[in-house]
């Protein structure tokens, strides 16, 4: 390329071309001697280009050569040699795989002026200066550790951008995409190659344990086991719960390669809080054995259903026993159920009742409801120790304001049971319309006048058969003949023609015409957190006489049904059957007044669970001014490892846990209140060393397209093939460097030889032609 480094401007350039025409026409014009016109023309246009290539040597030209040096730059080439990465899930392995793929993807397409600067990382970046393939045996995968190192590389040639070559696991417990967007911000994109599968690996394992918090003593206890078995289809495996070596249950399971659920059942045998453990029996080829065992805890508690009776109907001479023993037995038949028995002392007018005060066969005391320290208890804490009310005819006069308040909030609040049987003194006729039983009764009373002497056998509706307190036959055939055939006539109703909305009749007195239900005899409902029954007949002498002792079977089938040849098995099949029902909400409790719960069943050694425990005093109010300590034992011993403290917005106390040292821990969480005992709960902490690095090995696709948006690269798989995009790794290479080369034309001997020759040829045709 010429230039011309002293060119005026064009209109200088076009005036002298006009002035020197101008003046080589005047002068050829004007000159002496008789020549030829074209003569005078070719002088002119001699001379014309002589003056051209003299003014074309005054603008100084010049020969311009341009020469472009691209400047070398290096890509980085981040490879993860932590111990995950030799995992053989791809061909070739992970890091077998993304090595070929960088050689024949990479390597093959690079530019000349790129080259590769290999570094390698596992808990720490260094540089690979071995070809021959790495080798994963980091410890680590500190993916954010390495990525930040990058902006302390060696001064050298510039960095063009990064390939981060990883399976996505990251140890370190840094989120890369924080460290990819810093890379970012220097000018570096991050690019991304993920090697291996989010294939699980040839393992079996316990996932997953559902398990009651707190179970009844010598009840039979249900866990759920969930187990995975990836690449162990149509092998079968045992299942065990152990305690202590011993074994308590076991199934085979065969297994399906995914996830599976399996029950089994025991039945604890000790109470207070007993560490069971569920394993599975080791495969041949399995990734971990250590993940083929989990323990658990439970706390095991007195089943013992606690029901208090208050029975009304005064002793009548004909019966063989107290009227309120029949119920009591019918009770007590369940070694599970304890009953409390109170009597009414007084009549409707004010007279003393005809009454049992001990028990015949075991002498324990009866005592009258009214009593001042052994009746109705007269606080809520003391209520409280009692599961199911049973209210059987007791005058309203008999309890105080308080205590009809205490035993709705028994229900509504605590969930417990509360049962109403009929009479004079019970419903309406009672008064209790007008009290706040009134709220959890689940029949509509209907007022001071609802009794009615009248014999009547129970109609159970279509809906009912499959109840729990219905369902006392073995078969449902059974229980039909049981309620339509063997059940006796009952002889005095409290009516009541509707039960409540959210209320579930369970039996009608057949009593009503052909095509109506008739008054509600037995009816059911859900009250808050607890549950409620309305059997509105009797269960003594009065109206019950024949319910009481002719419901069951002969002793001696040789004869009919008497009081004396009758086993009562379907009146205490179904009492029982109601009291179960009743306390449902009550049985299943582990230790109200205080409540822990764990952030986390496993932890490592030297890290932290955070414990949050609610505690209530009997009443269940919230405390919020106790002394909670925190407690870890193993074995024998224990250690207190924190005191909790209030936290306002959580509404519980909170502490952090940390064990530093491997094992199975009890922790307890013990509440006072000065001198005052409140609880304590329990939960089961296990620290176990865990390799992070190989606890999980499946890939982590999300982890590495995260980092690739983050540092605005692109994400590549080595199963990629062909590889799309590569060219996105170099396209911020670095401005190359130009260089220009100038070579003077005008002082060439050849330029001067024309220039000379021109006005030579130009005069010598002058002096020829005789041109002056």
């Amino acid at each position: 390329m010429m230039r011309f480094t002293l060119l005026p401007e064009p209109h200088w350039l076009v005036l002298g071309g006009f002035i020197t025409v101008a003046l080589l026409i005047a002068s050829y014009a004007s000159a002496r001697g008789r020549t030829q016109r074209r003569v005078r023309g070719l002088c002119a246009f001699l001379r014309l280009l002589a003056i051209v290539g003299l003014v074309v040597c005054l603008l100084d030209p010049q020969w311009i050569e341009k020469t472009i040096h691209p400047r070398r730059a290096r890509l980085a080439v981040l490879l993860d040699t932590s111990r995950s990465m030799a995992t053989a899930d791809v061909a070739g392995g992970r890091i077998g795989a993304a090595q070929a793929w960088i050689e024949r993807h990479v390597r093959g397409t690079l530019p000349d002026s790129i080259d590769l600067l290999r570094l390698r990382f596992s808990d720490t970046v260094a540089m690979e200066t071995n070809p021959a393939p790495s080798r994963a045996e980091g410890a680590s995968s500190a993916i954010a550790k390495a990525l930040d190192s990058l902006t302390h590389l060696p001064t050298g040639e510039p960095v063009t951008g990064v390939l981060l070559v990883s399976d996505g696991i990251e140890t370190g417990g840094v989120d890369p995409a924080d460290s990819a967007r810093r890379l970012r911000r220097h000018g570096l994109r991050v690019h991304t190659l993920l090697s291996g599968t989010t294939n699980e690996l040839q393992d079996v394992r316990i996932s997953g344990l559902e398990v009651r918090r707190a179970v009844a003593e010598n009840a039979p206890t249900r866990v759920t086991v969930t187990v995975r078995s990836p690449g162990f289809a149509g092998k079968t495996v045992t299942v065990q719960v152990r305690k202590d070596g011993q074994i308590l249950a076991a199934k085979p399971l065969a297994l399906d390669g995914q996830s599976q659920h399996l029950d089994l059942e025991f039945t604890p045998r000790l109470r207070g809080f007993q560490i069971y453990e569920v394993s599975v029996s080791a495969s041949a080829g399995e990734w971990l054995a250590s993940n083929n065992q989990r323990p658990f805890g439970l706390e095991v508690v007195d089943p013992t259903l606690r029901v208090l009776y208050m029975e009304g109907t005064p002793q009548n001479n004909q019966s063989p026993q107290p009227e309120w023993k029949y119920l009591k037995d019918a009770l007590q038949s369940d070694p599970g159920i304890k009953v409390t028995t109170l009597y009414r002392q007084f009549g409707n007018n004010g007279q003393y009742l005809n009454t049992v005060d001990a028990d015949p066969e075991t002498g324990e005391r009866i005592y009258p409801v009214e009593h001042p320290t052994h009746g109705f208890p007269r606080t809520l804490s003391g209520l409280l120790d009692y599961d199911v009310v049973i209210h059987s005819d007791i005058r309203r006069d008999s309890f105080s304001p308080l205590q009809v308040t205490n035993m709705a909030r028994l229900v509504e609040e605590f969930g417990g049971g509360f049962l109403m049987i009929g009479g004079n003194s019970a419903f309406g006729r009672g008064g209790y319309h007008q009290t706040l039983l009134d709220r959890i009764i689940p029949v509509a009373m209907e007022g001071a006048f609802d009794s009615s002497k009248e014999d009547f056998q129970p109609k159970v509706p279509r809906a009912a058969w499959t109840h729990p307190i219905v369902a006392i036959g073995a078969e449902p055939e059974e229980t039909r003949k049981i309620w339509t055939e063997k059940f006796p006539t009952l002889h005095g109703i409290n009516r009541m023609e509707r039960a409540k909305p959210g209320a579930q009749v369970l039996a009608y007195a057949d009593n009503a015409p052909q095509g109506f239900d008739g008054d509600v005899l037995l009816a059911v409902q859900e009250v808050g957190r607890g549950r409620t029954m309305a059997f509105t007949s009797d269960t003594t002498r009065s109206w019950g006489a024949d319910f009481e002792t002719l419901w069951g079977e002969p002793r001696n089938p040789k004869w009919p049904v008497t009081e004396d040849n009758c086993d009562n098995r379907y009146y205490r099949r179904f009492w029982v059957n109601a009291i179960r029902w009743l306390a449902a909400g009550r049985s299943s409790r582990t230790n109200p007044p205080v409540v822990l719960d764990l952030s986390n069943a496993y932890i490592t050694p030297g890290a932290t669970a955070s414990a949050s425990i609610q505690v209530r005093d009997q009443t269940q109010r919230e405390v919020t001014d106790a002394e909670v300590t925190l407690f870890a034992g193993s074995g024998t011993s224990s250690n207190a490892v924190g005191v909790a403290r209030f936290d306002p917005t959580r509404r519980a106390y909170v502490a952090p846990v940390s064990l530093q040292r491997a094992g199975t821990f009890v922790i307890s969480a013990v509440a006072r209140r000065g001198e005052e005992w409140l609880g304590v709960d329990r939960q089961l902490l296990v620290a176990e060393s865990v390799d992070p690095e190989m606890a999980d090995l499946q890939a982590r696709p999300t982890v590495m397209d995260a980092i690739a948006r983050a540092g605005e690269g692109m994400a590549h798989r080595v199963e990629d093939t062909p590889a799309s995009g590569l060219e996105s790794l170099w396209k911020d290479l670095p401005a190359p460097t130009v260089e220009f080369h100038r070579k003077p034309l005008w002082d060439r001997p050849v330029f001067l030889a024309i220039l000379l020759g021109l006005l030579v040829l130009e005069w010598s045709l002058r002096r020829w032609k005789g041109l002056a």
